[in-house]
């Protein structure tokens, strides 16, 4: 996430609340080293993109976390 009035980015791509509404998300905890198919990571949908974190309703566990955009990949 870069900070200061840059906007936030997933992979290097911004990401905003209207534009990406919806847009499928893999959450890869640090643990898994990059591995977006680790058994730990989960696909979610971004809700809302906020100045700190992303805001992701993830579908297995059907709850909405704010989620480091570190952590996160596209698809």
């Amino acid at each position: 996430m870069e900070k200061g009035g840059n906007k936030m980015k997933i992979e290097g791509r911004e990401v905003d609340s209207y534009k990406n509404f919806l847009d499928l998300v893999t959450y890869v905890p640090f643990h898994a080293k990059g591995n977006a198919q680790h058994e730990d990571c989960e696909q979610g949908v971004i809700i809302e993109v906020r100045e700190e974190n992303v805001m992701v309703l993830y579908c297995k566990s059907r709850t909405v976390q704010a989620t480091d955009p570190e952590n996160l990949v596209w698809g």
